[in-house]
């Protein structure tokens, strides 16, 4: 029998629901890295910041023994940030300050070329969204 290698795991509804942890959730992850088994923690949150999850989780008691730091979680923020700096695109984002602070440093930003939509309630306001709509209507 092969022994995998890696193993991929969704945060919320699998390991926990809103702050409650699930029972044995804890335990199965700290298994895996006693079998030193890769494990990545994915989640499609883009509201909050990979550090502000990965403390979020902490406080639950995802520990270093089973999140050993904010390099095993992938959001869909961290991927679309890799898209963006493989595809030399300078977004006008409109998602949450937080997430330009910390996720997307390093990513061009000036004279945009493509506009970003995530998770957002401060920033979906009409100058905003105009801003974006004109951006949008230059690029065509």
């Amino acid at each position: 029998m092969t022994k995998f290698k890696a193993a991929l795991i969704d945060l919320s509804g699998t390991l926990h629901i809103g702050k409650t942890v699930i029972p044995g959730a804890i335990d199965a992850c700290r298994k895996l890295h006693k079998n030193n088994i890769r494990v990545v923690f994915l989640t499609n949150t883009s509201k909050i910041s990979s550090s502000t999850l990965l403390n979020q989780l902490r406080s639950m008691g995802f520990d270093s023994t089973v999140i050993s730091g904010q390099e095993c979680i992938m959001t869909s923020v961290s991927a679309t940030r890799q898209f963006l700096l493989n595809n030399k695109l300078r977004p006008l984002c409109l998602v949450e300050d937080e997430l330009v602070k910390e996720d997307f440093r390093g990513v061009e930003m000036q004279d945009p070329n493509c506009v970003l939509v995530g998770l957002a309630p401060n920033s979906f306001h009409y100058e905003k969204l105009n801003e974006a709509f004109r951006l949008l209507l230059r690029l065509k």
